[in-house]
């Protein structure tokens, strides 16, 4: 009888506490709730910061792998001419730099392209010569930035025959001529895929963007 009246009693607890308890589960979970969308939040705002720093990081670690071709072309150039001479491409190269799209700067890149046609900067300046130029004198020149200066560097990373062909094919591409244009952008994206623009973005994604 004893045992009997034991065990009612604990029943009756167990069924009187059973809402208690459920109420505490839900509870607990409502506030496990909270906690994970306040993870999740936290989360998402790292990855607003982290996202930039590495693509930074990949535009760095590209630009480093550029430079290298930059200081090898750099060091044959000293093969060739003195340092009084290079120092002198440099400034007349530098002209267009601080004048773009004056006529004086236009004088001073022609003269060094005659007086160092061979050197790895002359690549750098007849592309500046091309993008400065328009019409047939435009598309003359970005071709001879691909026939005769392909891998000349800019400090920055950018391949002179590359980086004509995207112009190239971008200026085709308006005048209508879409299977050249083509042959272009393929040509860059089999052969130069880790090719970048002077934002240090690869050029193939500027292709895609341009082809939408």
């Amino acid at each position: 009888m004893r045992k009997i009246i034991v065990a009612g009693i604990l029943m009756s607890t167990l069924v009187a506490a059973g809402p208690l308890f459920a109420q505490t589960n839900t509870d607990d979970i409502a506030a496990l709730n909270q906690r994970i969308a306040r993870l999740e939040k936290q989360v998402e705002e790292m990855s607003h910061v982290l996202e930039p720093l590495k693509a930074q990081q990949a535009v760095d670690a590209r630009r480093n792998a550029f430079h290298e071709r930059f200081n090898k072309r750099t060091a044959d150039d000293r093969g060739k001419y003195t340092p009084e001479q290079l120092r002198e491409a440099e400034q007349l190269y530098q002209v267009a730099n601080q004048k773009w799209g004056s006529p004086e700067a236009s004088s001073s890149l022609q003269t060094m392209i005659k007086k160092y046609p061979d050197i790895n900067r002359t690549g750098c300046a007849v592309l500046y010569v091309a993008q400065m130029s328009q019409g047939d004198e435009r598309t003359k020149n970005l071709q001879d930035c691909i026939e005769k200066y392909n891998d000349c560097m800019y400090g920055d990373g950018v391949q002179v025959g590359v980086y004509a062909r995207f112009l190239l094919a971008h200026d085709l591409r308006l005048k209508g001529d879409t299977k050249k244009a083509d042959e272009l952008a393929d040509e860059i994206k089999t052969k130069s895929a880790d090719a970048i623009n002077h934002n240090g973005t690869l050029l193939v994604d500027d292709l895609k963007a341009e082809s939408k």
